[in-house]
């Protein structure tokens, strides 16, 4: 299978801990998040001021990525951007179920 969306070469990948997703790190500037069975990113990450990525990695917990740019700098993403750090109610959690059904129902669709 082959993986696109960067513009630029990949200097670096590493595999989720549940091995169905993997994240690679370019010298586009950019990080992005690749599903193992779909050929385009479901996220991409990068700032202003973040210069070639050349090192990425998985934590264990599933929760982080960790990347590395020639700044120097080192840079913590959330796994899941759209995912709440910190305490999630009942309430917000059913709605976050809810929500990932519907994306892993309708995922087929254009």
């Amino acid at each position: 299978k082959v993986h696109v969306d960067h513009v630029s070469a990949v200097l670096d990948i590493d595999y989720a801990p549940t091995g169905k997703e993997f994240v690679s790190a370019s010298f586009d500037k950019s990080i992005r998040i690749f599903p193992v069975q779909s050929g385009h990113s479901r996220d991409v990450y990068h700032t202003k001021r973040m210069q070639h990525v050349t090192c990425v990695r998985w934590s264990a917990d599933n929760k982080y990525v960790l990347c590395d740019s020639d700044e120097m700098n080192i840079r913590i993403w959330k796994a899941n951007a759209s995912e709440k750090l910190g305490v999630v109610t009942p309430r917000e959690r059913a709605a976050q179920n809810y929500n990932q059904k519907l994306k892993e129902k309708f995922q087929h669709h254009p």
